[in-house]
């Protein structure tokens, strides 16, 4: 038997969960057997011990195993939002109400990005609060490794790698939007600026190549008696009818348009002002990630 079906087998699966379980027990007097949330996390984290680590042999993976998730499981469990909220639940009583949440929603989206972004995948916004819990993501299901697993991570602050698992799917015409939620209550922090990856579930880029294009020149024209202007975009992927974000020289966000003919390098739209567009991008394409704050 190989090391990937030893390693993968349901028995050393169950076996390394029952002694990570016990050790946590022990360390914590948290008992996370029949937790879903630290069931997922174990879950989402075995695939990327077997990946980043270099061996022949199951021992040395179990060893990583145990110490990677226990350590990862251990900082949630004894971080004094997490301690708090476990103290408050073996206190309650029937006689007892939760308080009221009183946190609000609030949506980050891709195309709001600031102009030093990479990518969709690998971008900074700017925030006006200190600390946020991530809820769920929505991302148009598209050919990349992202789509490969049922989980994918986000990291924000290229510090905190939060897991996100597979609920559902939505159809909105001929595009397929995939719906992932947090399996944690991880409270974020951050200073004015957030820097958000999204990673497949080995913690890798689906992408990285650009998805903002420059407006090389544009012209208004007449074909086929219609007047349209006509945008020179260079190595463009766009299709007809496709909904077209207008970004200004700051890579800001400032209106749409739909592409109305395409041929090659020229991308015809209905005949509008431009003079405050430098880039394009596509709308279906933005991501959105719901928080609590």
């Amino acid at each position: 038997m190989s090391l990937y079906d030893m390693y993968f087998s349901k028995k050393n699966k169950n076996h390394m969960f029952n002694i990570l379980s016990d050790l946590i027990l022990k360390e914590t007097t948290f008992d996370i057997k029949n937790d879903k949330t630290y069931i997922d996390l174990y879950r989402n984290y075995y695939p990327i011990v077997f990946e980043n680590i270099n061996t022949d042999e199951l021992s040395v993976l179990n060893g990583e195993l145990i110490n990677t998730i226990g350590e990862i499981i251990i900082q949630k469990l004894t971080t004094p939002q997490i301690k708090k909220t476990i103290q408050n639940k073996e206190n309650l009583n029937d006689n007892d109400f939760q308080k009221p949440n009183t946190k609000k929603s609030k949506v980050i989206y891709s195309i709001q990005r600031n102009k030093d972004s990479i990518n969709r995948f690998n971008f900074n916004v700017k925030v006006d609060y200190d600390k946020f819990i991530p809820k769920n993501i929505t991302i148009l299901k598209e050919k990349n490794s992202l789509f490969s697993n049922d989980s994918i991570f986000l990291r924000f602050n290229n510090k905190d790698n939060i897991s996100f698992n597979y609920k559902d799917s939505k159809k909105i015409g001929d595009n397929e939007y995939y719906n992932y939620e947090c399996i944690t209550e991880d409270t974020i922090e951050c200073n004015k600026i957030l820097n958000i990856q999204i990673l497949n579930y080995l913690l890798i880029s689906p992408c990285k190549k650009r998805d903002i294009f420059k407006i090389k020149q544009y012209k208004d024209i007449t074909y086929e008696k219609e007047k349209y202007t006509c945008l020179e975009i260079k190595d463009n992927s766009f299709i007809v009818d496709q909904e077209i974000g207008l970004l200004n020289n700051d890579k800001e966000y400032i209106g749409s348009i739909f592409s109305k003919h395409i041929f090659d390098d020229y991308i015809l739209i209905e005949k509008t002002e431009l003079k405050d567009s430098k880039y394009i991008l596509k709308m279906n394409q933005n991501i959105t990630i719901k928080i609590l704050i």
